[in-house]
């Protein structure tokens, strides 16, 4: 094959999607860079692999997400290539198209351009390794909310097509040009650790901190509230780099899912100290948490959502792996780790807001924490409430809703606290469990179902929804299978962004296949507290419609798990059908 796509029909229309999906996912500070690197990693894709487009589109899509313009001499160049406008009504459209991560650009060039469905948008971003694809669809959802049908919507400048303009270029002022960016880029050590006020392309920000003790003038307990911790506050130079690192951050992978944009009005100051050898620096810009962090020569910057004002407990901020930031009301704080003991709570020592170091813990495959409880007397009732820490800056308040027949309180499901069932239930959910990718705000187990299982077993199965800060969420059912002393965690389905397992959807139903201690199969089917019938077919004559919450179906005896396709329906006594969790086991 020749080294050009040009005269090759049959890759005209996979070449045309893969420079759209090129150039939207650069970013779009690289003026005809970007359009000419969108033409050049196609192609290069398209020769490489032109009998496997997935490949190609993975290999386009990792590379674009990667990619970083730096300062070049563009205008000692002779030509200037532009995509062509051919749609000038759309200027406001591709103004908030730009305006998203690269991620959320990629998945409308995939869905809305190319036309995959989102299932297959959402895994191949997974496999560039984007960490949350259901956010980048979510976006592009909210972009069409704001502007309309995809139908009518296209950015109005088509890199598929260019215009090419002449320069007029001195010889002289090519030379110059080099000469100006040596000479930048020998400045570079002088300006980074100047003590002068950071300064961006559009404005002079500076690092405002809020008096101690406002928390107590307001009643709005959020992170706005807090007052600048930690010895090195007052460290100007050390203040002034993180400042800059965050006002020169363009669109780093860390600030996918949040606004890229540097901060434009003067960030709040929340900490500034030594941290297990390193050096932390916390600022907030409304919505957004940036952590700045120094460590044997390295700088890094992390941008996280702002957590939500919760009535339940305010949230602390991971400083490093081991310590956390305490909101100014918290007094008191213990930390315990997820145990089938049940809680055993050890007090932790806090030194100006700091807490001593709490480490994760993980037991071979299970993740146990930890799990932190706080108390803060001056505030409201005063009652502890506890915490979960999932790996991300902020900490998710946990729960458990116990089984029937406990009441469902109408304010929600309690803590977990010193609940031996709650603790022995997440205890079970961390060996199983995927790791929550983006941040939660809660996390709830709702037992909706307990019982005798055949074979003198028993089991509890769990509905376990994980509430994330950008508003979206998912679910997981579980069966906890406990036969002869040992207890099995069978996964039995999964959903996103409903209201199930919570207080606007209590009721839901889920089936799975399970192995009894003599080998034998059972279709398994328990449904919450208001379902009155479960109706299961495509076991052949056990098809059933039972008039109860569970249901054990007998299937075939011995053997890998059974592949009958199964159909599980569920109606609660007010007549309304409840959604199902089912998951399908292959051998």
């Amino acid at each position: 094959m020749g080294r050009s796509i040009k005269g090759n029909s049959a890759l005209a229309r996979p070449y045309r999607d893969l420079v759209w999906l090129a150039y939207l996912t650069l970013p779009p500070d690289g003026g005809e860079r970007r359009l000419l690197l969108a033409h050049q990693l196609a192609a290069r894709a398209l020769l490489r692999r032109p009998d496997d487009l997935p490949a190609a589109r993975l290999l386009v899509l990792t590379r674009a997400l990667r990619h970083r313009f730096r300062p070049w001499l563009g205008v000692a160049r002779r030509l200037e290539v532009v995509p062509a406008v051919v749609r000038s009504d759309e200027h406001a459209f591709t103004t908030a198209l730009e305006s998203l991560p690269a991620p959320a650009r990629a998945a409308y060039a995939m869905t809305r351009l190319e036309g995959l469905p989102p299932e297959e948008t959402r895994r191949i971003l997974g496999q560039a390794a984007v960490q949350e694809p259901s956010i980048a669809l979510a976006l592009v959802d909210a972009l069409e909310d704001e502007h309309g049908p995809a139908g009518p919507h296209r950015p109005a400048a088509d890199p598929t097509l260019a215009r090419v303009y002449g320069r007029a270029v001195p010889r002289w002022l090519t030379a110059l040009g080099t000469v100006a960016v040596l000479l930048a880029a020998a400045s570079i050590p002088y300006w980074l650790d100047s003590g002068a006020p950071a300064k961006s392309a559009t404005a002079t920000l500076t690092l405002r901190r809020v008096p101690a003790g406002t928390w107590t003038t307001t009643t709005t307990l959020d992170v706005r509230a807090w007052h600048p911790r930690g010895a090195l506050i007052d460290d100007r130079r050390l203040t002034t780099r993180a400042l800059r690192a965050w006002q020169g951050s363009v669109r780093p992978e860390a600030l996918y899912g949040i606004s890229p944009a540097p901060p434009t009005s003067d960030p709040q100051l929340l900490y500034a100290d030594l941290v297990d050898g390193g050096t932390i620096v916390l600022m907030r810009d409304p919505g957004r948490i940036a952590r700045y962090a120094e460590s044997r020569g390295v700088a890094s910057l992390e941008i996280f959502p702002e957590p939500r004002a919760k009535p339940d407990g305010s949230s602390p901020l991971k400083l490093s792996g081991s310590r956390y930031l305490l909101p100014p009301w918290v007094e008191e704080i213990s930390t315990a780790v997820l145990s089938r003991l049940g809680a055993q709570w050890k007090a932790i020592a806090v030194s100006d807001g700091v807490t001593a170091p709490i480490p994760p813990v993980q037991t071979g495959a299970c993740w146990r924490g930890p799990v932190l409880r706080l108390r803060a007397p001056k505030v409201a009732h005063g009652l502890p409430y506890t915490m979960i820490d999932f790996g991300r800056l902020a900490l998710a308040n946990v729960y458990h809703q116990p089984p029937p027949p406990a009441e469902i309180d109408r304010y929600g499901p309690p803590e977990i606290d010193t609940s031996l069932p709650a603790f022995t239930a997440w205890a079970y959910l961390g060996c199983s469990l995927p790791f929550p990718p983006t941040e939660v705000q809660a996390a709830t187990a709702w037992e909706f179902w307990s019982g005798p299982l055949p074979e003198q077993a028993t089991g509890r199965w769990l509905c376990t929804r994980f509430t994330n800060t950008d508003g979206t969420n998912t679910t997981r059912a579980t069966l906890l299978a406990n036969a002869e002393g040992r207890t099995t965690v069978l996964p039995t389905g999964e959903r996103t962004n409903t209201w199930d397992c919570s207080r606007l959807e209590r009721d839901i139903t889920s089936g799975t296949w399970w192995k009894a201690p003599s080998g034998r199969w059972y279709y398994l089917a328990a449904g919450s507290r208001q379902i009155t019938q479960l109706s299961i077919a495509g076991l052949g004559v056990t098809d059933s419609t039972l008039p109860a919450t569970f249901a054990a179906l007998p299937g075939p005896l011995g053997g890998t798990t059974p592949r009958s396709e199964i159909t599980l329906k569920a109606t609660t006594s007010e007549g309304t059908i409840p959604p199902v969790f089912q998951q399908t086991y292959e051998p």
